[in-house]
């Protein structure tokens, strides 16, 4: 029989957020969520029943899951839990406790987009569209970069809420002039049902991209994603 570690990386597919117990009092048992973690062993929060993602979420920005990485009571083993949403800060302070997947959107994923855009519209040329297919994915997790002028704006609505509705990053202090924007559509204010971003012109009006994805769910579990182009 395989240990919970060797099964902790077989889970590709499924969402999972799996920790270990690596308290320095070696004899010590933690809880989370109401549910006993031995020294050293390993468990998948996601498969404690009631739990979901939208918990995940929220104990990381101010609950139990927060506390227990900062005491260094528990290490990320894996993690596939959707966390674009959010902030830079909150990211780059998970990226340092071992995060990396559902933080950023990956390249392997971004070129699929682009194959997809480029078959959808009978052909052209790569470069263009995957160029500017790039930096769509690219803004939506960094926001602008290279290339574009400082003093951009970053606004995600509801303000202080962990399960925002909307990110949007201007061009401008004014916010007048849009640049790409993230539109959340939740399930019961739980689960993300549909997630559209768009992209605009350098007139901060025109849109240029917008990619749209529908998801299923499950149970607690994302089953089926549809992404759709234009």
């Amino acid at each position: 029989m395989s240990s919970e570690s060797d099964f902790a990386y077989s889970l590709k597919h499924n969402t999972h957020f799996i920790v270990r117990n690596v308290t320095l009092d070696r004899k010590k048992t933690i809880k989370i969520f109401n549910y006993p973690i031995l020294y050293g062993q390993t468990r998948d929060l996601l498969a404690i029943p009631g739990i979901q993602e939208a918990d995940i979420r929220a104990s990381l920005l101010k609950g139990v899951l927060r506390h227990k990485l900062l005491c260094h009571d528990i290490e990320l083993v894996s993690s596939n839990v959707d966390l674009l949403q959010f902030s830079d800060k909150q990211r780059n302070w998970l990226k340092s406790y071992g995060f990396s997947e559902g933080i950023e959107v990956g390249w392997d994923e971004l070129d699929g987009y682009v194959q997809n855009a480029i078959n959808t519209s009978g052909g052209g040329s790569l470069e263009p569209a995957h160029k500017t297919l790039r930096d769509l994915i690219h803004f939506i997790d960094e926001g602008p970069g290279d290339g574009f002028l400082s003093g951009a704006v970053k606004e995600i609505l509801p303000t202080g809420s962990p399960f925002p509705t909307s990110v949007t990053w201007y061009l401008d202090s004014g916010k007048t002039l849009k640049l790409v924007e993230k539109f959340i559509t939740y399930i019961n204010n739980t689960f993300p049902y549909i997630i559209q971003w768009n992209m605009y012109d350098t007139d901060g009006v025109s849109l240029i991209h917008t990619v749209t994805d529908t998801i299923t769910y499950s149970s607690a579990f994302e089953s089926t994603r549809t992404r759709m182009i234009s």
